[in-house]
């Protein structure tokens, strides 16, 4: 899900979750929480009233409404938080940018059938009913259709910018097989969790002198796994901190592995057994990751630099356009 997720929050979008329920957890916390203002502007409102259809913002001569974002915010009452407000604006600000840009390059044409085709896979993969999505994540059903139709038209362009890529190189796949071993492999380990280094030490020393691993660990442990006589059981080395992963794909089979510190403390790792995949096995799956990754990153050079180049204007009480560090509206007074 990259569209919707790269209007609220840019970084989102060389990212790719499956399922509403994940973009929707951005989506809140970006409209929600992405913008720190005092207590004193937190509540500065908008009156509804007073708004109506009016101009808020002009996209290279379009204009958007005041009712036009308002619909996107939940029972607003006719009072709306300003960052809310600016982070709704800036949604349909640019959606209007990449719609128009779609067009012109590509002669893409969002169409309602492929919106209501979103909507219907976006809500059916959360397992919820609309209602729920609605109460669950904040949003209205005017901003779920927003997401799905940003979707559309970010499926859409990705299909066309990748369509030029080439296939990965043997270095970038190889670079990726690298990259991806702590989740490819599996390892069976178990350790001996110390609090300082000296202590991890001797146990080390104790351990590479033949004494048995798991009576040292119900012996020496002070992590859960102690009384088991450290046993992890065989998982993939992801599910670890990072240096202990990396512990776990270097350590020689049937070995004591030196301490290893962590967040944790002091691990002496003795791994039983490990399965990696060979190269070729996983080749089709590192292709398809590889492809992923570079049309991600056409596809979020290709929004920032149409929303670089729009011509915006948004009015004063409702927020600043600016594109620096990156193209957002900062709401008023914040």
């Amino acid at each position: 899900m990259v569209g919707f997720r790269v209007l609220v929050e840019i970084p989102f979008a060389a990212e790719r979750e499956p399922g509403l329920g994940s973009l929707l957890k951005k989506v809140q916390r970006g409209l929600g929480a992405r913008r720190a203002i005092s207590i004193l502007t937190m509540f500065l409102v908008l009156a509804v009233a007073c708004g109506g259809v009016g101009k808020v913002a002009e996209v290279d001569g379009e204009s958007i409404s005041f009712d036009e974002v308002n619909v996107l915010i939940p029972d607003s009452d006719g009072v709306v938080d300003t960052t809310r407000f600016a982070s709704s604006l800036m949604l349909m600000v640019a959606d209007r940018v990449m719609v128009a840009q779609a067009e012109e390059q590509f002669g893409i044409v969002r169409t309602y059938q492929l919106v209501d085709a979103k909507v219907a896979e976006l809500v059916s993969g959360t397992g919820l009913s609309a209602e729920e999505i609605y109460e669950q994540y904040g949003l209205t059903e005017a901003s779920v259709r927003v997401i799905a139709a940003q979707e559309v038209t970010a499926e859409q362009v990705r299909a066309e910018l990748t369509a030029s890529l080439d296939p990965p190189s043997e270095e970038a796949l190889r670079e990726a097989f690298e990259g991806r071993l702590s989740q490819l492999a599996q390892v069976c380990a178990a350790h001996i969790l110390l609090e300082t280094e000296e202590a991890g030490q001797a146990a080390y020393n104790r351990a590479v002198a033949g004494e048995d691993f798991g009576t040292l660990a119900m012996e020496l442990s002070v992590g859960p796994s102690g009384p088991n006589g450290g046993d992890l059981g065989c998982t993939s080395p992801g599910s670890y901190v990072e240096e202990f992963a990396n512990a776990t794909l270097e350590a020689e089979i049937g070995v004591p592995f030196m301490p290893v510190q962590t967040q944790f403390g002091w691990h002496v790792i003795l791994v039983t057994d490990r399965t990696v995949p060979d190269f070729e096995e996983v080749r089709p799956s590192l292709q398809a990751e590889v492809l992923d990754a570079e049309s991600n990153q056409l596809w979020l050079d290709w929004f920032l630099e149409a929303l670089n180049n729009a011509e915006v204007t948004v009015e004063p009480e409702y927020g600043t356009w600016t594109t620096d560090p990156t193209p957002d509206i900062i709401p008023p007074e914040s």
